[in-house]
This record gives structure tokens, C-alpha cells and sequence, in this order.
């Protein structure tokens, strides 16, 4: 099994980071995590792409794929390709005009995935 994390360089998105590290250690599963800004690396957080952490994890980073998509078409495109059981994103509370000004990755890959996502907030959520 994979767990795909759907990070974002925001307390959402560390919050799903812990969530999957810690669903993945716990099953043994791999644990792949998508960059949805695409401007940080695996050891910023501590997640090396190449070596087992000795708990069953075995982790892998992935940055945005292209520009010509949105990040969540790449993220969506990704769980296919590695056959994920498990996407879990990062969400916040936004106004009806956020939404819609702004649209949402969260929202178009718990609508669009073909495989459970996990939701999660943050603490200061």
C-alpha cells in the first residue's frame, strides 16, 4: 500500500504530512509526497526519497510535475501512476467567496480521486 500526501508549505499541509508519516509507519505502507508549491525538497522535512526509515516507511518526494496542469490534475495524475490506497490532504476553513475566487486543490482531489482521501485540519485550525 502507498499513502500520497498532498503537501502544501502550510500548517495544513505539515499536518498532513504527520498524518500520512504516521498511517503509513503505522501499516507499513510507502509513503509518497506530492509538492503542491514546488519549492521545497524531501530533507527540509526530514524525509529522505531513497532509504527505509528501519519502521517500514519507505518515503518518496515528488515535485509538481508541469506547468500546464494544475497541481492537483499532477497530484491525481501521480496516484495513478503509483496505484495509491490512501491520498491524505490538508484542509481550512473558507469563505463561500475564497472558494470561489480562489478554487481549491483540497476540494478538486476529494471530489476528483478515485481512492479514499483523508482530510485533515491543523491545530490552529
Amino acid at each position: 500500500m502507498t499513502v500520497l500526501v498532498a503537501y502544501a508549505h502550510t500548517p495544513e499541509g505539515e499536518a498532513a504530512l504527520r498524518h500520512g508519516r504516521r498511517l503509513a509507519s503505522k501499516d507499513g505502507s510507502d509513503l509518497a509526497v506530492f509538492d503542491l508549491d514546488e519549492s521545497s525538497s524531501a530533507d527540509d522535512h526530514g524525509i529522505d526519497p531513497t532509504v527505509a526509515d528501519g519502521e517500514g516507511e519507505s518515503s518518496r518526494w515528488y515535485a509538481r510535475a508541469s506547468e500546464s496542469r494544475s497541481a492537483a490534475g499532477d497530484l491525481l495524475d501521480l496516484a495513478a501512476e503509483l496505484d495509491v490506497e490512501l491520498i491524505v490532504v490538508g484542509v481550512r476553513r473558507r469563505s463561500p467567496i475564497g472558494k470561489l475566487v480562489l478554487g481549491s486543490n483540497a476540494q478538486q482531489i476529494i471530489i476528483d480521486a478515485h481512492v479514499p482521501v483523508l482530510a485533515v485540519k491543523s491545530e490552529a485550525s
